[in-house]
């Protein structure tokens, strides 16, 4: 009978339902348990490797894998620019001895100069070129470019179909700083000193001004003038390709002074001894301020422009002028400014006859002037 009540009660069956119950809860934590510790051995793996709880090692692994192809790519790149500033330099390096061996050469040479001397041309009444600049002069010369050894050469070519002078530098171009040989081409009036420069290169010629330089009150000197272009100045190089700073020094001078003696090579002796040339740079402003008083020459540095020029030239002052790239040059240059008249600017550039020939307006120049000083007695 009592066994019957239970039954009846379902007490049988709650205790097999309590007994399973136990059990399905027993495995459900078993499971929670493993799944806590797997995401806790996660958690620490991507801790201990710098990753979080979401990283797929999959890609981390690829990042490693491919660093090192980065680095050797740059390293490879870095290596091959550094192999081509070795090159350069072991090129600048053989033009050196290039030079050295030979002025070694020419001290062995007699300073007696062949200098071919043609008949005196007529002077030049508005410009004041005669003498020198007139015999080597062109009615005009190209604006000069910025060109590369390939490009010069080419040029140096061209050129030399009506030059056997520039013709025989540019098949000869070796043995010539490359210095030269753009100036050459950017310039062909140099010819003739180019094709002197491995014979007279260090020397100076002891000649004096001409009688039509001296009758002319502003007398253009050329720093590649044979009289004086081939004296050493600056790096390696002579008064005719980096002197153009003493060379319009040295025409300001005598032009106020009257001064034969201070001429362009004495003027760059000067320069070099007292340090006023910046290697690497060429010469340095100071030089057009220190030098003019040791003359009782007065030095202003006015305002560049149009009006402040015109009134210079009008109280019997002269100016020069640095050069930024343009029509006169692809670095920096000096020139002298000593008149003007109603179609622009009269000056002297030391390097160039044909551009010394023209007036020149103020709004084609008035932006390549870097900076003016302006000349004047006492």
């Amino acid at each position: 009978m009592r066994r019957e009540k239970l039954y009846k009660r379902g007490n049988f069956f709650s205790g097999e339902s309590l007994l399973n119950g136990r059990v399905r809860e027993k495995m459900e934590n078993n499971r929670k348990n493993r799944l806590q510790m797997r995401d806790m051995e996660r958690t620490q793996r991507g801790a201990g490797n710098g990753w979080g709880p979401g990283h797929r090692p999959g890609k981390r692994r690829t990042f490693w894998n491919v660093l090192p192809w980065v680095l050797a790519l740059i390293n490879g790149i870095l290596l091959v620019q550094l192999r081509s500033q070795v090159r350069e330099l072991n090129d600048g390096l053989g033009r050196l001895q290039s030079r050295m061996a030979a002025v070694a050469e020419d001290s062995k040479l007699s300073r007696e100069d062949d200098v071919p001397v043609a008949a005196e041309p007529a002077e030049n009444e508005e410009t004041g070129i005669t003498g020198y600049a007139e015999q080597w002069g062109l009615e005009w010369v190209e604006k000069p470019k910025e060109r590369d050894l390939q490009e010069i050469l080419k040029r140096l070519r061209e050129l030399g179909e009506d030059s056997e002078q520039i013709a025989s530098v540019a098949e000869d171009y070796r043995k010539y700083p490359e210095q030269l040989l753009e100036a050459l081409a950017n310039n062909p009036e140099m010819a003739d000193f180019a094709a002197g420069y491995l014979e007279k290169r260090g020397t100076v010629l002891e000649e004096g001004l001409t009688q039509e330089e001296k009758a002319q009150p502003y007398p253009l000197f050329l720093q590649w003038d044979p009289r004086w272009g081939y004296a050493s100045y600056g790096d390696g190089s002579v008064v005719g390709l980096s002197g153009c700073g003493p060379t319009a020094l040295s025409m300001v001078l005598y032009y106020l002074t009257g001064k034969e003696e201070l001429m362009p090579d004495r003027i760059a002796e000067y320069s070099m001894r007292e340090g006023y040339y910046i290697s690497g740079t060429g010469t340095a402003w100071l030089l057009m301020e220190d030098v003019p008083p040791l003359y009782g020459i007065s030095v202003e540095q006015p305002e560049k422009n149009e009006t402040v020029m015109r009134q210079a030239l009008d109280d019997g002052k002269l100016i020069i002028c640095s050069m930024g790239p343009g029509d006169f040059t692809v670095g920096g240059h000096f020139l002298v400014v000593y008149g003007y008249t109603d179609e622009g600017f009269l000056l002297n550039d030391p390097n160039c006859v044909a551009r010394s020939r023209k007036a020149w307006p103020y709004t084609e120049i008035g932006g390549q002037i870097k900076h003016i000083w302006v000349f004047g007695e006492g």
